[in-house]
């Protein structure tokens, strides 16, 4: 691990499996939650064809996931997207990144923060007919993701695990009971654009909503320092934990259309009114779980709180080491090798935020959870059209490149991504959501004059932008000149700070 005047600046090696990394990913998407949320918002535009909408969503993903595979496997690191477009498209890129990619994850945590006291709140209310604030259930919240965040990863990812376990199973489970009891409900016109009230049209914006169920499946990606082999084992959680959740999305909305029966005009009519139909569907075909499942729902919230706090401190930390960001946020606690003070600052941030935006727009998933979703939404797509065009770019000229692999499909993801990119941001948005491309645009403009100052006072840290990878051992030829420079007139060992250096840009954007 190398050592900065005594403090590590390497996350510890080696300590998760393939499994770990699905459920972090897997976590961060939230797949209960975001069928729950979700399903409804995509039902006035997508009607019976909510099914077709999230399958689409699920392909126009794996589009990205591509990317971000051959990415991971050449360049596994912490940094993930901040990292993959530094090597691909250069610095500058690299920065806005960086800057888009850190306020992306970090503006999701407040929103999970008021959703998941919201969700315990209407619960407890419900069930012990006991009013507590929403804030307090949030801070209890806090605490524990903050204990597990700074502690261990790998703690934190085993409780993602176990309560991505425990959710996923009771919604297949209704999932499996709605399809069987739905008798002349099951239809494969739920595939048909016909479905839609506007055909494909409608199918399409309900392709947006699929395409926010997936934001968070690349956490699997920022474990690159702290995965076992992660050249290989990092592309394998990420399209284990897309994979798997992606069917899971598509199972559950097929469920849902057929359970509900959908294909009838009157109970379309009926879905298109139910603020839950989750709830619903589990009082009529399984009353019996309909208490698992609201606590499924909570359960997933904490666990997206976790995934998200996780993957963003890691973005911070990668950003700090490499000087972008406050010098401190770059540091390892020397006994827990976490980015501690990385996880403090997130944590101040995700409460002050989380209490104001919920106090201004109100706690549940209409309010700040909703606003704070559409802020990191549009900057987390633009991050991920990047990384499609830094990828061809990349392997233009590599002699491995793939005319499939590293033109094709990431050509396709730009595509794919463009009318949800533009459908979330799109002027004349209704209040407050018209604010959130301003917001984005202000935040580019302020990393904007951070960018020109560090390019005009300290251009090194511009050059050296994505350069931390997780292996210390880098082949000679791959080492930087000044580094094999240094190396030749002093006759000495490079010291572990420099091995860390590596692969500096050229012309072109290429190692």
């Amino acid at each position: 691990m190398s050592q900065d005047n005594g403090t590590p600046r390497r996350l510890q090696k080696g300590v998760l499996s393939v499994p770990n990394g699905i459920a972090l990913a897997a976590a961060a998407m939230a797949p209960v939650l975001a069928v729950v949320l979700n399903a409804p918002a995509a039902a006035p535009v997508a009607g019976s064809a909510i099914p077709l909408s999230f399958l689409i969503a699920f392909i126009a993903c794996a589009f990205v996931g591509n990317t971000v595979v051959q990415f991971a496997r050449r360049l596994p690191s912490a940094g993930s997207f901040y990292t993959f477009n530094s090597r691909g498209l250069g610095p500058a890129a690299g920065f806005f990144t960086g800057w888009l990619f850190w306020i992306g994850y970090a503006v999701l945590a407040p929103g999970l923060f008021t959703a998941f006291g919201a969700f315990v709140h209407d619960y407890v209310a419900g069930t012990f007919n006991t009013d507590v604030p929403w804030w307090i259930f949030s801070l209890m919240g806090m605490v524990l993701v903050f204990g597990l965040s700074a502690r261990s990863i790998k703690a934190s990812v085993r409780v993602d695990l176990l309560l991505l376990g425990i959710e996923v199973v009771i919604f297949l489970v209704l999932g499996l009971v709605a399809i069987a009891k739905a008798g002349p409900g099951n239809s494969a016109v739920f595939f048909s654009p016909s479905s839609s009230p506007t055909g494909v049209s409608g199918v399409g914006l309900g392709v947006v909503f699929g395409i926010l169920s997936f934001i968070g499946f690349d956490a699997a990606a920022t474990l690159g320092e702290e995965t076992r082999d992660p050249r290989r084992n990092v592309p394998r959680a990420v399209m284990g934990a897309l994979g798997a959740v992606g069917v899971f999305y598509v199972f559950e909305m097929y469920a849902l259309a057929a359970g509900y029966g959908l294909n009838s005009p009157s109970k379309l009519a009926a879905f298109l009114q139910d603020p839950n139909p989750f709830v619903t569907l589990s009082d009529r075909v399984t009353p019996w779980l309909s208490q698992p499942v609201q606590l499924a729902a909570i359960a997933g919230l904490f666990s997206c709180f976790l995934a998200i706090v996780n993957t963003t401190v890691r973005v911070m930390f990668s950003m700090g080491r490499d000087q972008v960001l406050p010098r401190s946020l770059g540091s390892v606690h020397p006994t827990w090798h976490s980015p501690l003070t990385a996880i403090v600052v997130q944590t101040v941030f995700t409460v002050v935020i989380g209490l104001g935006v919920g106090a201004w727009l109100g706690p549940g998933p209409t309010g700040a959870y909703g606003f704070t979703g559409a802020i990191g939404t549009v900057a987390i797509v633009v991050v991920y059209l990047a990384s499609n065009i830094a990828l061809i770019r990349y392997f233009w000229k590599d002699a491995e490149r793939s005319v499939l692999k590293h033109v094709v499909l990431p050509a396709l993801g730009v595509v794919a991504l463009a009318y949800p990119l533009y459908a979330v941001a799109q002027p004349g948005q209704s209040y407050p959501y018209n604010l959130v491309l301003p917001i984005v645009i202000i935040w580019v403009v302020l990393g904007l004059a951070l960018f020109l100052r560090y390019r005009a006072v300290s251009p090194d840290k511009i050059a050296a932008l994505g350069s931390f990878l997780a292996e210390d051992d880098v082949p000679l030829d791959e080492q930087p000149e000044a580094l094999l420079g240094a190396r030749a007139s002093s006759l000495q060992e490079p010291t572990v700070d420099e091995l860390d250096r590596v692969h500096p840009h050229d012309d072109s954007g290429r190692a």
